[in-house]
């Protein structure tokens, strides 16, 4: 009985240091990553990060260039089945994350100017996403600082 009173009694000291609050102990970046989780159909890696390069990572330049993201990655792994390819976006923060008409319109203006790119083609490299990839998660997270 000495025993389980005597290790209740350290429970219940330990929690009481390990309680961490936000703001106090650490706290959230204001910037904020999204992140987008994919399983690509195998053998089709190397056909959606050709893909991807022609439409999503152009977007992802210009956006960059503009202010509108801070940087992106794409990660992905050779040895895994499902999933297989991670995309993150950083942002400045969140109002930046926010989608907004004037933003868009710059972008799509620079794509078109750059690379003048056949519309139907780039539908059709969209379109033929659906047909080898499955999103598994999106998420928008921030970066934790311990104070």
């Amino acid at each position: 009985m000495f025993r389980l009173s005597l290790l209740m009694a350290t429970l219940l000291l330990v929690s009481s240091f390990t309680r961490a609050e936000i703001w106090e102990d650490y706290s959230l970046s204001e910037e904020v990553i999204e992140h987008t989780v994919i399983a690509v159909q195998g053998n089709y890696l190397d056909e959606y990060l050709v893909r991807l390069e022609r439409t999503w990572v152009r977007s992802m330049e210009v956006q960059k260039e503009l202010g509108y993201v801070t940087d992106y990655t794409i990660l992905v792994s050779t040895a895994a089945d499902s999933p297989n390819v991670w995309l993150n976006v950083e942002y400045p923060n969140m109002a930046a994350y926010q989608p907004n008409e004037e933003k868009w319109n710059k972008v799509n203006a620079i794509l078109a100017e750059r690379y003048a790119d056949d519309e139907e083609e780039l539908d059709a490299i969209a379109k033929g996403y659906e047909e080898i990839r499955t999103m598994m998660d999106h998420q928008i997270v921030h970066k934790v600082t311990y104070k």
